[in-house]
């Protein structure tokens, strides 16, 4: 029958739209796609097309056709359209639905939402042309054309250069967005791509959706989500960059804007108040990812090259006789600009012009209206119709990779890799361990020695020294140094030996002694002699008190997660980054000892170890355990370590405290950390097992990146206090 045939023809469409949408999650993109063809959902590659000889197939052709698929929801989550068969009919309302909603369940991104988002901002543009109408009815369009044929030679060169400046600028969003979330995309193509997305996208409209199916499509690595993702990230930050530099534009040249310089002062003061916020986050902020300075100040510089050029491309393009400074011109379009981006329509078109018209009152509108017109070619159409064949071309091939991009790794703690794992059991210290906690990334590079890092506010932290030999200090700090501008931070070296803070005064960098870690040789030790009189007083006390001592391998987590939360709950929450910080997943690559009075868990110790050294990692007793509970367990820790035939135990590092003749700054923050680590307690502590003390440093390139450095470690540690990992 006609109609179950038309019924069953339908719901191949969806069966069709739905395979295709699971089939491209494995497929590389192309420009062009051809529809299904029954219900297999197959699509054709470029030889396919060109050996099909009829006409009756329609194509999606670049990103202009993927906009007008979104429009007519007849597009697919990966790009892939789906065409209707002319010769079974239109797909109805039904199968449109079924079919966004699949893709949505494919992308994970709610596309109606998207474009309902556009409504409110077209609504404001057609407010203002309804409000500036009697000016606009009153325009000579002869005028207009001949103001635009009027526009010399010299002049276009002129605005194709400032447009060149400009898109140089727009590039450079992407290549911070990139960095900005750890993207290993080189730079060049980073810069090409986001060259590519915006010129298609300010012209097509729908700056977001339109720029991420560019990025998606030029960048074979990034997922739709992450090309959504980027795409918001880089308009976010050039609305913020606007905001600041059209703030500083009303302040500084005068405009008829009345009421808006306390609109820039506000916009000023949040933007200061940005800057604090990423120096310093209290509170429940201490956790935000705010960008870091190095960022800002890109995207600020950044927006004005990009706003500040395009604005002389359009002064340049004015017809003779229109006379108007170029700093107003350039401060005009600037504010025009940030009111066509709200408006949501393709390049701003209509607010923008109206907005210019009314900041130029002393100007007639033909020349400026003419000048708009040659800019629109020369600043939309012509980067639009480049950007697209830049599109239907796809990506380059391999692009040469910047080992800066490449050096800090992300690692999936606590399980490793067998190379991490052979890394941390040949490290120099056993506090390579820590890249099994979650705090630290891997920094490696080739020929270059690995060592443990994390970004942490302004700053690259590098704990310790390297991972492995390195026989060229000044090499290793060099790549740590390119690594870190990379991402717009300053390498950071925390508890550093002094052979590598030697290395780096050589380079020019300010260094600092920060802490003494206690160490002795197990193999060595004795409760004997006079110097060790306080430890065996605290070790009797332990005796009497009938506690008995294990070394376990099969761990009572259940007890040792209360005895951890009630240390825990007593000093405020725990400690964090290079800190000990309880996390059960991570004790079968310690070892662990436990101490016990009739039989109930009160207190346990735990290493870190690998083949070189053990290492005092996590002290947690509970508010009832015997005066020298804790010098017990960690006596048969050293004695089980010297059976074990181990050369080197550390007892960590304690705060080097407040020094003489060193700045204010530093000194405040020496004694917040010996606040925050119970140093005072720690030293005593230490000092019973009359180890030997080696002092650690911190370095950075500069006194400045210093005092940053020391901040955001110890905003590190005080921010993960009221946080107990599982």
């Amino acid at each position: 029958m006609p109609g179950q045939g038309q019924g069953r023809a339908d719901r191949r469409r969806v069966i069709c739209a739905n395979r295709t949408i699971s089939e491209s999650l494995g497929r590389l993109r192309a420009p062009f796609f051809l529809p299904c063809s029954g219900a297999t959902g197959k699509f054709a590659d470029i030889s396919t097309l060109r050996r099909r000889k009829s006409g009756t197939d329609r194509l999606s052709f670049g990103p202009f056709s993927l906009m007008f698929e979104m429009l007519t929801n007849s597009w697919d989550s990966r790009g892939k359209t789906i065409r209707k068969d002319d010769e079974r009919g239109a797909m109805t309302r039904t199968d449109k639905d079924s079919f966004l909603r699949a893709s949505q369940q494919a992308s994970g991104i709610d596309l109606r939402k998207l474009a309902a988002r556009q409504l409110l901002p077209m609504g404001f543009a057609v407010v203002l042309v309804v409000l500036m109408w009697d000016r606009v009815q009153g325009l000579d369009v002869h005028q207009i054309t001949a103001g635009v044929r009027s526009v010399g030679p010299l002049q276009w060169l002129a605005a194709a250069g400032f447009t060149l400046v400009s898109f140089w600028a727009v590039g450079r969003y992407d290549v911070v967005g990139h960095r900005l979330s750890g993207s290993s995309t080189p730079q060049r193509a980073a810069l090409r791509t986001g060259m590519a997305s915006i010129a298609v996208a300010q012209t097509v409209g729908f700056g977001v959706i339109s720029g991420a199916f560019v990025r998606w499509r030029m960048l074979p690595d990034l997922s739709l989500v992450q090309a959504f993702r980027l795409s918001a990230t880089v308009a976010a930050t050039f609305v913020a960059g606007w905001a600041v530099v059209a703030a500083l534009v009303i302040l500084l040249i005068p405009l008829p804007l009345p009421g808006a310089r306390l609109l820039a002062l506000s916009v000023l003061a949040l933007a200061t108040l940005l800057v604090a916020l990423s120096l310093w986050r209290p509170g429940v902020l201490a956790r935000v990812p705010f960008p870091p300075l190095k960022a800002m100040g890109a995207i600020v510089a950044l927006t004005f090259i990009d706003t500040a050029a395009a604005g002389a491309a359009l002064w340049v393009l004015l017809p003779e006789g229109t006379q108007v400074a170029p700093l107003i011109m350039i401060a005009a379009f600037i504010v025009a600009l940030g009111v066509g981006l709200v408006s949501g329509t393709p390049g701003g078109a209509g607010p923008f012009e109206m907005t210019l018209l009314a900041l130029l009152p002393h100007l007639p509108e033909e020349p400026v209206l003419a000048a708009v017109l040659a800019f629109r070619a020369v600043y939309y159409a012509a980067p639009a119709l480049i950007g697209a064949a830049v599109v239907i071309r796809g990506p380059r091939g391999a692009v040469a990779r910047d080992p800066a991009l490449d050096a800090v790794q992300e690692v999936t703690p606590p399980a490793l890799s067998p190379h991490l794992d052979g890394l941390i059991a040949r490290a120099p210290r056993a506090e390579a361990n820590l890249l099994r906690h979650g705090c630290f990334q891997l920094f490696e590079s080739p020929g270059v020695a690995a060592a443990m890092t994390a970004p942490v506010g302004q700053s690259l932290v590098f704990l310790s020294d390297p991972l492995t030999p390195e026989p060229d200090l000044s090499r290793f700090l060099d790549t740590a140094q390119a690594a870190a501008r990379a991402r717009f931070l300053t390498p950071f070296l925390y508890k550093s030996s002094a052979r590598l803070a030697v290395a780096a005064r050589r380079k020019g960098w300010t260094t600092l002694p920060w802490a003494r870690e206690a160490w002795l040789t197990p193999g060595d030790f004795s409760t004997e002699g006079s110097h060790r009189r306080q430890l065996r007083r605290k070790l009797r006390k332990a005796d009497s008190a009938g506690i008995s001592i294990s070394a376990a391998d099969n761990l009572p987590l259940a007890e040792m997660d209360s005895v951890a939360r009630a240390w825990a709950q007593q000093r405020g929450g725990e400690r964090g980054f290079s800190m000990g910080l309880w996390d059960p997943a991570t004790l079968p690559w310690a070892k662990t000892f436990l101490a016990r009075r009739d039989g109930k868990l009160i207190a346990f110790l735990t290493l870190h170890a690998n083949q070189r050294e053990w290492t005092l990692d996590l002290m947690r007793q509970s508010a009832d355990a015997p005066d020298g509970t804790m010098h017990l367990l960690l006596t048969e820790a050293i004695r089980a370590a010297a059976d074990a035939g181990v050369a080197r135990l550390s007892l960590a590092a304690v705060p080097l405290g407040a020094q003489p003749d060193e700045p204010g700054g530093f000194h405040r923050l020496r004694r917040q950390i010996d606040r925050l680590s119970g140093a005072e307690g720690l030293r005593q502590f230490k000092t019973c097992f009359s180890p030997d003390w080696e002092v650690l440093y911190i370095a950075a390139p500069t006194r400045a990146a210093l005092m940053l450095g020391a901040l955001d470690v110890l905003r590190e540690i005080s921010a993960r206090r009221s946080k107990t990992r599982r």
